[in-house]
C-alpha cells in the first residue's frame, strides 16, 4: 500500500470489490453477513453521553469503523490481519477521524500472532507468538471515551482487563460480542459481562443479535 497525501495506491492482488468497498478475495462468509450488524449499534447509541472518541475493535475490512466515523468525532480501531487492516486502511482512507492501529487489543502488552480461518475474515484470532503486537486501551492515555465496541473472538474480556482507568475515568457505554468463544482463552461464556457488573456496577441494557449492550449508571 502506499499512500501520499489523501490518495492511495494498493496491490488489488488477493482483494475484490464488496458492495463498494475493498475486500480479501478468498472471504465467503463475513462479507454475507457484517453489512448487516452495523445497526446493531443503534441498540447503544442512545445510551452514549459522550460522542467526542470511540474505541472499536477488530476493525475487520472497515465497515463499523466507517459507521462510527459518522457518529463520533474520533474512531480508533484496531485489526491484527495484514489482509483486514489493508482493506480497512483503503475503505477509511475518506474519513479522517478514523485512527487505524495493525495491532490487538489485550491487557499484556507482547508480541502475538493469529490463528486465521479460511473463507471467514472476521473469524481469525489472537494466539501463540507471532508479530503483531498487543495494546493496552490505558496505554493510549485517551482524552476521553464515549463508547467502547469490542468483536474480536473471544479476547473481549482481555481487552476490557486492559481498559480498567479508561472505563473508571470515562464510563463509557461497551458493547461486546459473546458467543462462546471466550472459552479458547480460558473464560466461560457471560464472564466479561460479570466482570463489567462488579468490578463497574455496569448493567445490560440490550442483547442485539449475539452482542451485549451495558451501560454504567
Amino acid at each position: 500500500t502506499k499512500t501520499e497525501g489523501h490518495r492511495m495506491e494498493i496491490d488489488l492482488k488477493g482483494f475484490r470489490n464488496e458492495r463498494g468497498l475493498l475486500w480479501p478475495a478468498t472471504d465467503t462468509e463475513c462479507a454475507a453477513v457484517v453489512f448487516d450488524t452495523a445497526v446493531d449499534l443503534d441498540h447503544a447509541m442512545p445510551h452514549v453521553k459522550d460522542r467526542s472518541l470511540c474505541v472499536q475493535a477488530g476493525g475487520n475490512c472497515g465497515v463499523w469503523p466507517r459507521w462510527l466515523a459518522d457518529r463520533f468525532d474520533v474512531v480508533f480501531t484496531f485489526e491484527p490481519d495484514h489482509l483486514n487492516f489493508t482493506a480497512l486502511a483503503a475503505n477509511t482512507h475518506d474519513k479522517p477521524n478514523v485512527i487505524r492501529m495493525q495491532a490487538a487489543l489485550g491487557h499484556t502488552p507482547r508480541m502475538i500472532g493469529l490463528e486465521r480461518e479460511a473463507g471467514n475474515c472476521g473469524a481469525h484470532f489472537v494466539s501463540g507468538a507471532g508479530m503483531v503486537p498487543t495494546i493496552r486501551i490505558d496505554d493510549l492515555a485517551l482524552p476521553s471515551c464515549g463508547l467502547i465496541c469490542l468483536d474480536i473472538e473471544g479476547a473481549e474480556i482481555d481487552a476490557l482487563k486492559g481498559a480498567v482507568k479508561t472505563i473508571a475515568a470515562n464510563k463509557p457505554v461497551i458493547v461486546i460480542e459473546d458467543k462462546g468463544l471466550s472459552e479458547r482463552f480460558g473464560h466461560k461464556k457471560g464472564d466479561a459481562e460479570r466482570w463489567l457488573a462488579g468490578a463497574f456496577g455496569y448493567t445490560v441494557t440490550a442483547r442485539p443479535h449475539r452482542d451485549v449492550v451495558l451501560v454504567c449508571p
